[in-house]
């Protein structure tokens, strides 16, 4: 039977609040703090930098660490320690900040992150599922850390937020102002920031995740385009098969019948 190799003793969800409850501490175990909004400093040791949506920061056991919050935060800490030497998943675990390109998939993490930790609390950490998260945030670190030799454009953290922001609002309503609002830019600024980091506006990029998890419950479930509208965002059916028509090419009855097994 698979063991996995770590023990996890500390799953937790925490804000929004306007800072972390001590503003340094030297932990037992290793951590990693997940930031899902807002964005703080931070001295892990001998390194130090800021992070927000999209960035892990790493902190093992015995290490100093300092932070300090820039705005309202709402992060995920997870507390680990491994129960094989040496290492039988990674090479070594990294320290300080990996900041993660696949956004979606992190923001998939910390919903079942945030799903457990609403379902068993301080509990939660004894399910197969924050486990199973926590593995996934260590791979996803590691792929990353594995392309750290390619060059990276300098990452614009306002729109990490932002892309933050539409995570967290996917299937509310969503506007330009509201998430401009929400960084205390303009709407235009944030249209072409948001671009340059990308590659598209902020309603397509929210367009984009919302018609896949349209297409997940078409496969899934046999809800109407009317049922599904109301879970993913849209106003009614039509105005949802009319946005599936422009954007996926085929009408969401015949996506269904042509994908479905």
């Amino acid at each position: 039977m698979y063991q996995h190799p770590y023990r996890l003793d500390m799953c937790a969800y925490f804000g929004p609040r306007p800072d972390f409850f001590k503003s340094a501490e030297v932990h037992h175990n290793y951590v990693i703090i997940g930031m899902e909004s807002g964005a703080f400093e931070y001295v892990v040791g001998k390194q130090s930098g800021r992070a927000s949506f999209g960035d892990l920061v790493f902190i093992p056991p015995g290490t100093m660490f300092k932070r300090k919050s820039l705005e309202d935060i709402t992060f995920h800490m997870l507390c680990f320690i491994p129960l094989f030497e040496p290492d039988p998943v990674f090479d070594s675990l990294p320290v300080g900040k990996v900041t993660i390109s696949n956004v979606n998939r992190l923001s998939s993490t910390y919903s079942f992150l945030r799903q457990s930790w609403r379902e068993y609390g301080s509990k939660s950490k004894d399910t197969s599922l924050a486990m199973h998260m926590m593995m996934d945030l260590l791979h996803l670190s590691q792929l990353e850390r594995k392309h750290v030799h390619k060059p990276k454009n300098r990452t614009d953290h306002r729109m990490r937020q932002a892309a933050g922001f539409i995570h967290r609002q996917l299937f509310d309503e969503l506007s330009m102002k509201a998430i401009a609002d929400e960084l205390g830019i303009k709407p235009s600024e944030l249209t072409r920031r948001f671009r340059l980091e990308y590659g598209v506006t902020p309603i397509e990029y929210a367009t984009r995740l919302r018609l896949e998890k349209v297409k997940k419950l078409l496969l899934e479930t046999d809800h109407t385009l009317e049922a599904i509208a109301s879970q993913c965002g849209y106003e009614n059916g039509s105005y949802l098969g009319r946005v599936f028509r422009s954007k996926v090419g085929m009408n969401a009855s015949d996506f269904r019948r042509n994908n479905q097994i």
